[in-house]
């Protein structure tokens, strides 16, 4: 009696966007060929959502691995395209599989032999060049038209007809988001580093943006950060401002892995669109975060790499735990001076004279944090004193007051929107259940929103609405936090920004010491030249 040839069915669709059941289809066609043959179907491998030039695919994988271990005597698949696009990884796999007494079969083709695997896979590399040249040319036609050719930025939604139809390259505001959006350039031109922003957009329990469908992920600082020169991340996304930039980069899939490789295009041959009526970000605010980005990467620029990883200028750039940190240097030796201590005890030493002994710096007694703070502010103290610095701050503390209020009404609608969503959800499970699908699966996602749709809610009551009411003692209240502004400015919750806002005014402090006299002299080099002796800094 004949043995029966042992079949492994192979399918795969290329995209999302695509209909999953082809897969199932094209199974359903190599079970019935099969049939027909007398074969004996031992395997299904599948693989979804995956282009077939790319490496790496799951299925496809796991086929090979089983081809090479001899547990097949036939792969079957409707179309070669379906086991791949790319010349080189077909016939790799006819190699392997013809090694391992394995053949491969076409529908409607039979048997493939080598000749067949070269004419077929050159076709379908072809074919993968032609659709990206044509794809290509579509997008380029929709820019120049002045739509938009990509998906949707997080801020924006679809425009749609008044049949509720999308327009295709048509985009509007999405009122849900653009308020997170703006949130986010205000935080960070606030001096909130991005890894904090998106901790507590996730405990609001915001959505993050994703590449396909409704955002669902969790916030991460690339995804706030991205990349400038490529225009990738929240803050770099000209279209926040009214411009759409398309070609700035394109990308080129690797020879040996099959990813998809970014590579930046020279500005000449970006395709720039004027597009107002997009715009969420305002100039001014748009050009803060332009101008802290650039601060943070001057100081990265004018810190050299103490290790072959580069780790130690990510270390220098973490926010300054100390109002003056950074900004003391010895006068003696030139080096930079560090702190001791703990609470009111702490001091500045010289780090040379403490680490590399009298011989490349004599020392000096340590310098009183607080006692350093209190000279170097004492001219900006009493600037602040004055009228119109205390009418200056009455304004922006309104002005805040008013913003943070309107935060939370679009935070209020963004919740309502997420409760609906979770609801609607929910109702569906429910009636999956109702109407008899009582599986495993549907029960624990069932109970995933409901636990879901329990936080949602709470975080929502939290949200309520206050009027805008100042503070009786608001006079008081700002001059005793100036009276006390060393305090005030070495708190943690400012103390890293402020110490950012002096690095912008002073280059260095240079400290001596007066043996004679038995106090310390500072001074002040930079934006802001100024010489500060004597007072309060005896030891």
């Amino acid at each position: 009696m004949t043995k029966s040839q042992r079949v492994a069915i192979y399918a795969r669709f290329s995209t999302d966007m695509q209909n999953p059941k082809s897969a199932e289809d094209q199974e359903r066609e190599c079970r019935k060929h099969a049939e027909r043959e007398g074969w004996s179907v031992e395997q299904v491998f599948q693989d979804t959502a995956l282009s077939g030039a790319t490496k790496g695919r799951p299925g496809y994988e796991a086929l090979l691995s089983a081809v090479k271990a001899r547990q097949f005597d036939i792969v079957l698949f409707e179309h070669l395209d379906r086991l791949g696009r790319d010349l080189e990884f077909l016939m790799g796999f006819y190699k392997e599989a013809r090694h391992a007494d394995c053949e491969l079969h076409q529908l409607h083709q039979g048997k493939l032999g080598i000749f067949d695997i070269g004419i077929l896979g050159t076709f379908a590399q072809i074919f993968l060049e032609e659709l990206s040249y044509k794809t290509r040319r579509g997008l380029v036609g929709k820019i120049k038209a002045g739509k938009s050719a990509g998906g949707l930025s997080y801020g924006y939604c679809a425009r749609r007809t008044g049949a509720g139809d999308a327009i295709k390259g048509e985009q509007d505001i999405d009122t849900n988001e653009a308020p997170i959006v703006e949130r986010i350039f205000r935080e960070y031109a606030a001096g909130k580093s991005p890894i904090h922003i998106a901790a507590d957009l996730n405990a609001d329990g915001i959505a993050a943006p994703r590449g396909r469908g409704n955002g669902s992920g969790h916030w991460r600082q690339t995804t706030i950060n991205g990349n400038r020169e490529r225009g990738t991340g929240i803050l770099n996304n000209e279209l926040y401002i009214g411009r759409r930039v398309w070609n700035r980069q394109r990308y080129s899939k690797h020879p040996e892995t099959g990813k998809r490789v970014p590579r930046p295009n020279p500005p000449k041959d970006w395709i720039i669109h004027e597009v107002p009526d997009l715009r969420i970000i305002e100039q001014s605010l748009w050009d803060a975060v332009k101008e802290r980005q650039a601060a943070q990467q001057r100081a990265r620029n004018g810190k050299n790499s103490t290790d072959p990883n580069g780790l130690s200028v990510a270390q220098n750039m973490r926010r300054r735990k100390y109002l003056l940190s950074g900004l003391l240097s010895c006068g003696q030796c030139g080096g930079n001076l560090t702190i001791a201590g703990s609470g009111k005890a702490r001091r500045y030493y010289c780090a040379n004279a403490k680490e590399k002994g009298a011989s490349i710096c004599a020392g000096m007694p340590g310098l009183k944090e607080q006692d350093a703070a209190t000279s170097i502010l004492s001219g900006l103290k009493t600037g602040l004193m004055q009228d119109e610095a205390y009418a200056e701050f009455r304004a922006r503390f309104l002005a805040r007051t008013e913003v943070e209020e309107k935060e939370r009404g679009q935070m209020l609608c963004l919740h309502d929107q997420n409760v609906r969503q979770l609801e609607t959800r929910h109702a569906n499970l429910m009636k999956a259940v109702e109407d008899g699908d009582y599986s495993a699966p549907i029960i624990a996602q069932l109970n995933k929103v409901d636990a879901e749709l329990a936080e949602v809610r709470a975080k929502r009551e939290a949200l309520t609405s206050e009027p805008i009411v100042l503070p009786t003692d608001l006079p008081a209240l700002y001059r005793a936090y100036v009276d006390d502004l060393v305090a005030t400015l070495s708190d943690e919750e400012v103390s890293g920004r402020a110490s950012e806002e002096l690095h912008s005014l002073i280059d260095t402090v240079v400290v001596g010491w007066d043996g004679d006299e038995r106090h310390h002299l500072l001074e002040l080099r930079g934006k802001r030249k100024r010489r500060l002796e004597g007072t309060g800094l005896s030891t």
